[in-house]
């Protein structure tokens, strides 16, 4: 496979990210009949699922906190659902059970579950969701559950398989995957613009129209290469704007 001097659409990242990004656009652009998956290059350092994919606990789930995600949520579920031989999926459900300090964001999470029709279950009380877990595991044991958030969809996955089952889906739309390639800087449109045009690797320079970066963690070496700002000013739940807030800050 030769190295691409230049392509429609560039996807950093051979993970969930990058490799699902590819596929859809590759769906979109043949519907369209704007192009084809031929148009789109993924290239990662490493390999297909090298990073957090790869790595993942690989459970599927609707149970997330921001109700921004619970339609997108409940979309992915449903593209597991429909690849699930695939995907290595095993659609047996999932659980939050919880003590009383979770009480009110579980029922929130419930609340905005069957806002959209996403099916669940929630048990309340100490003796409900002992009566409840009982009739699941007779050996079960603990102590102070209060809520239980019972999702009927959902479920896990093997997720290094499943990604690569993503990356040969990709592949059959004409997507090319790239390993093994370095992103070493990112080239500027000249003038005003600050359009992104192409990417130097380790391997040669690849122009491009469209840039994508799913990175996951290392986003933050691409924002540089950008010469975004390294602080940032964000208004804060008092109302008040916070200036020189650090861009970037992980905690382990």
């Amino acid at each position: 496979m030769s190295f691409p001097k230049s392509t429609p659409y560039l996807i950093i990242g051979a993970g969930i990210h990058g490799l699902s990004t590819a596929l859809h656009l590759a769906k979109k652009l043949k519907a369209s009949g704007k192009g084809t998956g031929e148009d789109i290059v993924v290239i990662d350092k490493s390999g297909i699922a090298a990073g957090a994919s790869g790595i993942a606990c690989g459970v599927v789930r609707n149970n997330y906190f921001q109700p921004a995600m619970r339609e997108l949520m409940a979309h992915s579920v449903g593209h597991w659902e429909a690849h699930a031989k695939e995907f290595q999926y095993n659609p047996v459900g999932y659980m939050q059970i919880s003590s009383d300090s979770m009480h009110e964001d579980v029922a929130q999470i419930h609340k905005e579950q069957q806002a959209i029709g996403y099916e669940s279950d929630f048990i309340e009380g100490e003796a409900e969701c002992d009566t409840y877990m009982k009739g699941l595991f007779d050996d079960w044991q603990a102590k102070n559950i209060t809520s239980i958030l019972h999702e009927k969809k959902g479920g896990y996955a093997h997720n290094a398989a499943a990604i690569y089952a993503l990356a040969k889906m990709a592949e059959e739309e004409g997507v090319r995957i790239m390993s093994g390639v370095t992103v070493t800087g990112l080239k500027s449109a000249n003038g005003a613009s600050a359009a992104i045009i192409g990417v130097d690797t380790d391997k040669g320079h690849i122009a491009c129209d469209y840039l994508v970066i799913a990175a996951g963690p290392w986003v933050r070496d691409f924002w540089s290469m950008a010469d975004l700002p390294d602080a940032i000013s964000i208004k804060g739940a008092d109302g008040k704007i916070h200036d020189s807030v650090p861009m970037w800050k992980y905690w382990q």
